[in-house]
């Protein structure tokens, strides 16, 4: 049993890490994390896609409770793009992020200012 439980513990450390060296933030489903955007930074960029090229959009964002956290990407649909932009341009700049799954291909964001 004290080997089942210090595994899951090195599991644990290792997503961690993945995530805290990752340049993307990327969310699981139900996940729901605080975003600080910076509306400086930010713009439409090509990304491949089921052997396409779609336009996505991409903010530089960081963690407004980890001051020593390097910048990283926050990468979404044109749809959430618009209610993160609203949000923008209301002067509110950190956002609650909830990743809600609809299905394979539809990953939804909710965007709520913090």
């Amino acid at each position: 049993m004290t080997n089942e439980i210090s595994d899951k513990e090195n599991l644990r450390r290792n997503e961690e890490s993945r995530k805290k060296e990752s340049k993307y933030v990327k969310l699981e489903s139900g996940e729901k994390i605080i975003l600080h955007f910076d509306a400086e930074k930010m713009g439409p960029v090509e990304f491949p896609y089921d052997g396409k090229k779609v336009i996505r959009y991409q903010y530089t964002v960081t963690d407004p409770n980890d001051l020593e956290q390097q910048e990283k990407y926050f990468t979404v649909s044109k749809r959430t793009s618009a209610v993160i932009d609203t949000c923008l341009s209301e002067g509110k700049s950190i956002l609650k992020i909830h990743r809600i799954d609809a299905g394979i291909k539809d990953t939804q964001y909710l965007v709520t200012p913090a």
